[in-house]
């Protein structure tokens, strides 16, 4: 069926006519609009259509006012006062009683869905009954008052709704992005201070990926600096922002041993902002980098870098944590549930570092910042110490 088709049916289900019998010509002009309603398609029903219904008035009128679509509600002064009860008792029993049932439908419905004012005269206004008030009102006083009701029973609205569109793109703009005014790195500068990052340790459990721990003394500082990357990167670092990087090889001024050194990955940090759809202007972005390293110094024969070396090439991952320790590295207690799931690490030697443009570049001056040594730190200059003549 077509959709001018479906405009030529009327809903289906009858349409009832709730009136009073006022007068001889009140009651013609009922049946007039009853008649040019069914002639244009709508199955409208009165009670002058019947004789004498087999079940009695008050049960016809009651299954008409349950049964029917619509009920059209024509009234006048004296259907006001025999629905509102203000009639006398031995006046307008009919209407009365259909007053009751619709009081009665409109209560348990809640809301009025199917109950229509009607009016011949615009004056008749006043005489609608106050539960329908509110509803809208046709006055059948004018072809256009009648054409409006015809609408309403056709549930065809005045202006037809078009049909719902496609939402128009957004301009296509492209904005360069200055990346400095955005990234923060991921040190802490101050957290960083009050944690007092003091070792490094590697851990292993059968049959799961490596553990490269961070040593700390105070712990609810670690805890901080944890629970910040973790706000920022979750559980795991999906764009690798964090670079760890571990340099061996002598570095002029240090005792021998191996630097752990943390900072911002930044090429990997803008990876991240161009996939989530910013256009970056890396001409006018200016970034300062801050980093931290520990330097280590193991004993002689110590394997535990080499092991954690091992692991990684064999599961490509490691899991970063945090851990508390005392100064002398001894009652060292991880905080796995704070661990960082990673992927890339760099395992490099201190000659290939170039001095100006490496990002480790800061691990061949650290000599130059006064820092507390390891427990064995402390041991070998003792020893160096003595040899001295």
């Amino acid at each position: 069926m077509t959709q001018q088709d479906s405009e030529s049916i009327a809903p289906a289900g009858e349409v009832f006519i709730s009136y009073s019998w006022d007068s001889e010509a009140h009651l013609r002009g009922v049946l007039e609009l009853s008649n040019r309603l069914r002639s244009e398609g709508i199955d409208c029903v009165i009670d002058q259509y019947e004789v004498s219904p087999p079940d009695g008035w008050p049960r016809w009128m009651d299954k008409k006012i349950r049964d029917s679509r619509l009920i059209l509600m024509i009234c006048t002064e004296t259907y006001c006062k025999r629905v509102m009860g203000e009639e006398s008792p031995d006046k307008g029993m009919g209407v009365r009683w259909e007053g009751g049932r619709i009081y009665q439908h409109l209560y348990n419905a809640g809301a009025n869905q199917k109950f229509i004012p009607v009016l011949f005269r615009a004056a008749d206004k006043k005489f609608i009954p106050t539960p329908l008030q509110s509803a809208t009102h046709y006055e059948l006083d004018s072809e256009a008052g009648y054409d409006r009701l015809y609408a309403r029973l056709l549930n065809r609205p005045g202006v037809r709704k078009p049909e719902l569109g496609r939402v128009r793109p957004a301009p296509k703009k492209e904005v360069k992005t200055n990346l400095s005014m955005y990234v923060t790195g991921p040190i802490n500068v101050d957290l960083w201070n009050q944690a007092k990052w003091r070792g490094t340790l590697f851990l292993q459990y059968d049959g799961q990926p490596p553990i490269l721990g961070l040593g700390f003394l105070d712990e609810k500082h670690a805890r901080q600096i944890f629970e910040e990357w973790h706000k920022r990167y979750g559980d795991r670092d999906a764009f690798e922002e964090l670079r760890i990087s571990i340099i061996e090889g002598d570095i002029k001024g240090e005792l021998p041993g191996y630097t752990v050194h943390i900072g911002i990955d930044l090429e990997n940090t803008i990876k991240r902002y161009k996939d989530a759809g910013l256009a970056i202007d890396p001409e006018n972005s200016m970034f300062m980098m801050v980093s931290r390293l520990n330097r280590m110094n193991p004993g002689p024969g110590s394997k535990n870098l080499e092991m954690f070396k091992d692991l990684y090439r064999h599961y490509k991952t490691y899991s970063l944590v945090p851990a508390v320790m005392k100064l002398d590295g001894s009652a060292v207690k991880p905080m796995l549930e704070l661990g960082i799931f990673k992927n890339a690490i760099h395992f490099r030697q201190a000659s290939e570092i170039d001095p100006k443009h490496d990002p480790d570049a800061p691990v061949l001056g650290s000599s130059r910042v006064k820092r507390p040594l390891t427990h064995y730190g402390r041991s070998l200059k003792r020893k160096k110490r003595k040899k001295k003549p």
